[in-house]
């Protein structure tokens, strides 16, 4: 044989048995190779590694981790000279160096440098927040393993649960379906698994493991959907197929948000924009006016430099980031930011019901087991007690400790041997040599299933062999169907007459709000032939946490409307339902299928689904996206990933698999009966993402509104009044504003009641308004010289200190909707951070000091309350345009003077899609007072023309819901069809008009809005 084939066989020898290829170390601790496993107990002796040989294990192997790699902190630095802003500032620094203006020069570059610098910390402060986060997200992912230990003189088997970069070569794995394998592996003993392996080889159908021609590989990353077996470690970290894979093409990329993105390129609109003034100023400086050229490119390098929000990138990151550690304390791990946007406008929750709604606690109500009295004809002295007996041998104690309904019947058992002695449990074991098996659970056969043989030293009156299966009660009376991927399948025995009674005991627990567990059992022993007969129910009871109807409520109040979706019975359903007080309208899988629109309204309206597929669920979500809404959706299992992949926000329910969390955007981690367990972790979630958006749109406001302010008033005094502005005071501007209002990073703010998205256009409007409306002040300020300043110096320095004082604190106007003296108080750090630098700038004014001309104390003074008075102004235009929602109230917009009204009920649409919108200059109608209880909408007589309908479209990009234009009557809400969170509309002859696709989340509002 060729000495290459030779090594090349002996590579797969070494990898098969656990030493990598190319090493000439051969670990005595490690089988040498595969051993055949006939049992659990065979499997734990033969392989396993003893724990006094992990670190041995781990230094030849390396650990099971895959290094990426890290943004350095050099290039982390350099990175801030890096971008638009960043070369438009340093643009700025070399034409100031090449004018000789060295003052204008080092004050460039000193903004360049401290900007840099806050840069570099505040993103590695949330480099290192982000990896806290990763860090207790994979704090999660752990491997039960079982390992050997001295226990005295004997060694013992030890299982245990260690983290997944803790796994070494040669450890034996316990795995089950929703698994993600966490090392390359080897099948040892158990169920034959299913295992999807696209994400590594582009195959999308399950690969079977063994397959029975001799391949029983797992791959590292690869999903266990079906099965659950003992495995063995063959390759770990940077060792596994993943692990070399990733080494070869492995390159550090950060993939911006949509924000981020939607932001930044706004942002290059400005420049864009400014760039053009920049151009017209120059022709018509240099070429019409013939002016100084240095005075001129000085005049535009300010306006350049003022352009440049510098900051705003880096106070959006730092501010998702610390979102995204205020989430992970509340116990929601965000596995990527640009979620938070969707968290912060999602307007349904679709919840699961076991450990999100309930405590997940189960417990078996032993008194109250059903027993089949058909049962007693096989085996006269059976009682309710045996049926916990055939449903722990049909159980796993593996499985025990992850699952809460196996967990619930081994309690069960020990309830059992209390009161009276083992009948079966004692007498029956797995016996692998005689062909005994144990098939798992999963989402499709909804069963176990198991053949136990009778122990040697037991009673010989027993059976020889049972046959036991316990799961769903439908799964459990007749599976034998197409549908059906259970290896072993079967009809119970007088299906007829079994399964009316059965059903309706079924039915009579669902009521009661029981999860029900069927047992049945093969007791004829005659044969492959499999003969059940149902055995008995276990009534099993999940109550819900105390706190989650006060969570719903509070949910609800956030405008978010609630459905259950659970795989349970209807009647469980509806009991949980009505003790959380969610509503009874569900429905169940039969009514999802065939798809049609009054399907598809029917989900809209419903509280809850039960009885659901995966396949149910991915429709659900498909459906209420397809209708305009926002969804989250809950999920544990691995059938239940399309679903959380397709939500807008996917959340993994405590407990998850580890294929549920990888698909989720959020994972939920307190869910033990902690204080922030259940449904109140998703809350907390919801108000905190929405506190960090009204951050973000507060500074992104805020610097656009300053940059239209400053660019329009140096373009106003450049065309209209032939005049400069000293460039100095335009740089000193920027750099003082950009570095004292990044605290509004972590500025308290109140959250919007409702859904809320950062519509970057409409803040863009309502900048130009805003910014437009200060600009005004300014030059009236520079203009008219209202404080009678001697000379063209002074005033120059008295417009410089308005300015600086109109947008230092304009960002008290924009980080609230209400007067800024109506809503909670600023962190003390921002403040602070603005009044004290107010006060320099005012000190430099009043001595001469830096500015070219001192100017009175009188004149400061009053600068300072003109500054503030059009700061008021500005203020309470805006908060009466965009008055938001309360929990009883829709906003009532009224006021129709302001040139950036429009803009404002841009805002308000865009943030509670329950509003209808009548522009100013289309009042046709008159207000009508609603009957005490009932939801109103404004009221308008014909418009036969339908232009109200076409210029809201044209305003707002969408059709709003309006009546039909010739029948424009004096209209108000059902407020029944209100309640159940769809909106209709009745003309006053009591005929229902065209049904409104908006969304209402309250049951008594006023939905009066007018501009």
């Amino acid at each position: 044989m060729p000495e290459d084939d030779t090594k090349h066989q002996q590579n797969e020898t070494d990898a098969f048995c656990g030493k990598l290829p190319g090493e000439e170390v051969a670990l005595q601790i490690l089988p040498a190779k595969k051993q055949e496993c006939r049992s659990k107990a065979q499997a734990k002796e033969i392989y396993g590694v003893h724990v006094d040989d992990i670190k041995e294990l781990r230094d030849t192997h390396g650990a099971n981790v895959i290094k990426e790699e890290k943004k350095s902190k050099l290039r982390m630095l350099l990175s801030q000279f890096t971008g638009t802003m960043a070369v438009m500032i340093e643009a700025a620094m070399i034409l100031s160096a090449a004018l000789q203006d060295w003052i204008d020069f080092a004050i460039i570059a000193a903004m360049l440098l401290i900007n840099a610098a806050i840069g570099f910390h505040h993103e590695n402060a949330a480099m290192d927040a982000l990896a806290e986060v990763e860090d207790k997200l994979s704090a999660h992912e752990t491997v039960q393993v079982f390992r050997k230990i001295h226990q005295g003189e004997d060694t013992v088997i030890k299982e245990m649960d260690v983290p997944v970069e803790e796994l070494v070569v040669g450890d034996l794995a316990y795995i089950r379906a929703g698994d993600i394998v966490a090392a390359d592996a080897i099948w040892v003993y158990g169920d034959k698994l299913y295992v999807n392996e696209a994400s590594l080889t582009g195959e999308t159908r399950p690969r079977k493991v063994p397959d029975g021609n001799g391949n029983d590989t797992l791959l590292k990353g690869s999903t266990l959907l079906q099965g659950e077996s003992f495995v063995r470690v063959s390759a770990v970290g940077e060792h596994t197929v993943i692990g070399e894979a990733n080494k070869a093409m492995q390159e550090s990329s950060t993939v911006a948000s949509p924000l981020q993105r939607s932001i930044e390129g706004t942002v290059n609109w400005i420049v864009g924009v400014t760039l053009v003034v920049v151009f017209f100023i120059l022709i018509i400086q240099l070429v019409v006016r013939e002016r100084d050229a240095r005075e001129v490119l000085l005049s535009v390098t300010g306006l350049i430099v003022a352009a440049v929000p510098v900051a705003l990138p880096l106070v959006v990151s730092v501010t998702l980031a610390l979102g995204a550690t205020a989430l992970a304390a509340k116990g929601a791990i965000i596995s990527h930011l640009c979620a938070m946007q969707d968290l912060a406008s999602m307007d349904i929750l679709c919840s699961d019901k076991t450990g999100t709604l309930t405590t997940a606690k189960m417990a078996v109500n032993v008194g109250q087991i059903w027993l089949n009295e058909a049962i007693k004809k096989i085996f006269p002295n059976f009682t309710k007690e045996k049926v916990v007996e055939l449903a722990a041998l049909c159980s796993t104690l593996e499985n025990a400790e992850k699952n809460e309904v196996e967990h619930s019947v081994f309690e069960a058992l020990e309830t059992v041997k209390k009161v009276t002695k083992l009948h079966f449990y004692d007498n029956y074991s797995v016996e692998d040599a005689k062909g005994d098996i144990y098939l798992g659970f999963n989402a499709n056969v909804k069963r176990t299933y198991c053949t136990v043989t009778r122990k040697s030293e037991s009673d010989g009156a027993l059976p020889e062999r049972l046959k036991i299966s316990k799961g769903l009660l439908t799964k459990v009376l007749d599976n034998a169907t197409e549908e059906d991927s259970g290896e072993v399948k079967w009809t119970i025995q007088d299906f007829k007459n079994t399964s009316s009674i059965a059903e309706a005991v079924d039915a009579k627990f669902g009521k009661c709000g029981y999860k029900t567990l069927a047992v049945a059992a093969d007791m004829l022993d005659e044969g492959p032939e499999v003969k059940m007969t149902l055995a008995g129910i276990l009534p099993i009871k999940d109550p819900p946490r105390a706190s989650t109807e006060e969570t719903i409520k509070n949910i609800r109040a956030a405008m978010i409307g609630v459905k259950m979706v659970t795989g349970d019975h209807e009647n469980i359903a509806r009991s949980l339902a009505a003790d959380i007080n969610l509503g009874q309208n569900f429905l169940v899988h039969d009514d999802l299928w065939p798809a049609s629109a009054l399907r598809d309204e029917r989900i809209v309206n419903m509280d809850g689904i039960a009885q659901v597929t995966p396949k149910d669920k991915h429709e659900v979500v498909s459906v209420l996206q397809k209708e305009g809404h926002v969804v989250g959706m809950c999920g544990d299992g691995v059938n239940d990933a399309p679903a959380l992949k397709l939500a807008n926000v996917g959340f993994a329910v405590p407990g998850a698999t580890q294929a549920a969390r990888n698909a989720a955007d959020i994972v939920l981690t307190e869910g033990d009966g902690g204080e922030n367990a259940g449904l109140k972790v998703i809350y907390d979630a919801i108000v905190i993402s929405r506190e960090i958006f009204q951050r973000i749109q507060a500074y992104v406001l805020y610097r656009f509104a300053s940059t239209v302010l400053i660019v329009l008033f140096l373009a106003v005094l450049t065309f209209a009044f032939a005049a400069d502005f000293n460039p100095l005071y335009v740089i000193l501007l920027a750099i003082i504003n950009d570095v004292t209002v990044t605290p509004i990073a972590f500025d308290h703010v109140v959250g919007t009641p409702g859904p809320s998205e950062l519509h970057i256009l409409t803040i863009l409007g309502m900048s130009i308004a805003i910014g437009t409306l200060l600009a005004v002040q300014t030059i009236l300020t520079f203009w008219g010289n209202p404080f009678n300043l001697e000379n063209e110096l002074a005033e120059e320095t008295a417009t410089y200190l308005q300015i600086s004082l109109t947008s230092q604190f304009l960002i008290f106007i924009c980080r609230t909707e209400k007067p800024f003296f109506m809503t909670t108080f600023p962190h003390w750090l921002l403040i602070t951070s603005c009044i004290f630098a107010q006060l320099v700038v005012s000190i430099w004014c009043g001595l001469g000091v830096v500015v070219s001309e001192a100017i009175p104390v009188e004149a400061i003074v009053y600068l300072w309350l003109f500054s503030f008075a059009g700061l008021l102004v500005a203020d309470i235009g805006n908060a009466s345009s965009i008055t938001r929602a309360t929990a009883n109230d829709t906003p009532i917009i009224t006021t129709p003077g302001f040139a950036f009204a429009a803009v404002n009920a841009v805002h308000v649409y865009a943030s509670h899609s329950s509003l209808v919108l009548v522009p100013p200059l289309l009042r046709p109608g008159s207000l009508e007072e609603p009957p005490h209880g009932s939801c109103m909408v404004c009221t308008f007589r014909k418009d036969t023309s339908g232009t109200l309908p076409r210029l809201c479209e044209k305003l707002f990009g969408k059709k709003l819901p309006f009546a039909k234009p010739s029948k424009l009557m004096p209209t108000r809400f059902d407020e029944t069809a209100a309640r159940q969170e769809e909106l209709r509309w009745t003309t006053t002859e009591g005929k229902e008009a065209p049904r409104a696709r908006a969304h209402c989340h309250h049951h008594t509002t006023k939905n009066a809005i007018y501009l």
